[in-house]
């Protein structure tokens, strides 16, 4: 049996069974960068700025078995078939400062994951009452969730540099603007 036969006969067992979707969610300390590059980052995004791991951490669901939610650096446990998503926010739920993820690229490790694509769900959500008390919250239907997300398709340890536009709110016209483009490099584990 060739290995491409035997990778698809696993995925596909894999597939059969309930995929687990992981969520990463990406915080970023979007007034640290701004303090720290006061010039803004790159303005091409196939050459972005390539900063630190102290400007950002993660935050994953499904935890049993994963360790460094709140890191810049994660193991998640996941196995073939499992899907797994980002989503990126600055401190400011990107109100004022708003980031984006645009790039995951794979530059050293095992191929963990399959290629990323950006997905855009609408679904019914709920938001807070504005006054005295968020409470009671008003049902929304047709918000937009968006992840960046790719199916795992073997566990191993890859080391991936994400890239992300981060956008400030030009005060002037009231509109987001383009601060920079940046990147980082995290070591992503699936176990």
């Amino acid at each position: 049996m060739d290995a491409e036969l035997k990778n698809a006969q696993e995925l596909e067992a894999a597939l059969s069974n309930v995929a687990l979707i992981t969520n990463i969610q990406v915080i970023i300390d979007t007034d640290k960068i701004i303090n720290d590059y006061p010039k803004g980052g790159s303005t091409d995004s196939t050459k972005p700025t390539g900063i630190g791991h102290q400007y950002q951490y993660m935050v994953a669901s499904n935890l049993t078995g994963s360790a460094g939610s709140g890191t810049a650096d994660l193991v998640i446990n996941a196995v073939s078939g499992d899907v797994v998503r980002f989503n990126a926010v600055s401190e400011y739920d990107n109100f004022n400062n708003a980031v984006i993820i645009y790039n995951i690229q794979k530059f050293g490790g095992t191929d963990v994951f399959g290629p990323f694509t950006s997905k855009v769900f609408t679904a019914a959500g709920v938001q807070p009452s504005a006054g005295a008390s968020p409470l009671p919250i008003q049902q929304v239907n047709g918000m937009s969730y968006w992840f960046y997300q790719a199916d795992v398709i073997k566990p191993g340890t890859e080391n991936y540099n994400v890239s992300f536009a981060l956008y400030t709110m030009d005060r002037a016209s009231g509109n987001m603007k383009l601060f920079g483009y940046f990147v980082w490099d995290p070591t992503i584990i699936v176990k």
